[in-house]
């Protein structure tokens, strides 16, 4: 932008300079004044208006549509929600929670409660590929095998199994097992739009 502007004032410069050195027999306010006056007058308009095209098709170009990251997510419902020590689960593990094949390089997040005492647990990932049926039935699995961890043991963590959410939303999905579930389906409705 500033470059074409530095062009725009240096081609009025040079057609002012060549229009007051031009011929001397030409008098103040004579028509080949007035002529090159015009002249740069319309290259300015000119270049404003192709600077104005070029910085039109840049703010095109340079609001990509942003990605959200399914890590993002998990770490916003966690930064929301009181969890008690969570801890990643990593690609190398999922299996072990999971009764889901997740691709290389497919985007998830997954934490878990890392004292085992809770049952707090955070899943997010980006379905692009998967099957949406696999994914909530492996969800649906991992509950109530966590139910019958917590069945008789403890009744808070219990009900949060029982009342868990599962969401699924424009190419992502998650469930949570939280306390707040509200505050959870707000986050992932503001992260996927």
């Amino acid at each position: 932008m500033k470059k074409t502007l530095a062009a725009a004032c240096a081609a009025l410069c040079a057609l002012t300079f060549s229009a007051c050195s031009g011929n001397n027999d030409t008098e103040p306010g004579a028509s080949g004044a007035y002529t090159e006056i015009s002249a740069s007058e319309e290259a300015i308009e000119t270049l404003a208006g192709a600077e104005q095209t070029e910085t039109d098709a840049s703010s095109e170009t340079e609001a990509p549509s942003e990605k959200v990251l399914c890590g993002d997510i998990a770490n916003a419902v966690m930064a929301a929600v009181e969890l008690p020590s969570m801890a990643e689960v990593g690609a190398d593990r999922i299996g072990m929670y999971l009764d889901l094949a997740i691709p290389d390089g497919c985007d998830f997040s997954m934490y878990i409660c890392g004292s085992g005492g809770f049952a707090d647990e955070v899943f997010v990932i980006n379905t692009d590929g998967l099957s949406i049926d696999d994914i909530k039935a492996a969800a649906e699995k991992r509950i109530e095998t966590r139910k019958k961890d917590f069945e008789g043991y403890n009744p808070d963590e219990f009900d949060k199994l029982d009342n868990y959410l599962s969401a699924e939303k424009n190419g992502y999905y998650m469930y949570v097992v939280t306390c707040d579930n509200s505050a959870c389906e707000s986050i992932f409705d503001e992260y996927v739009k």
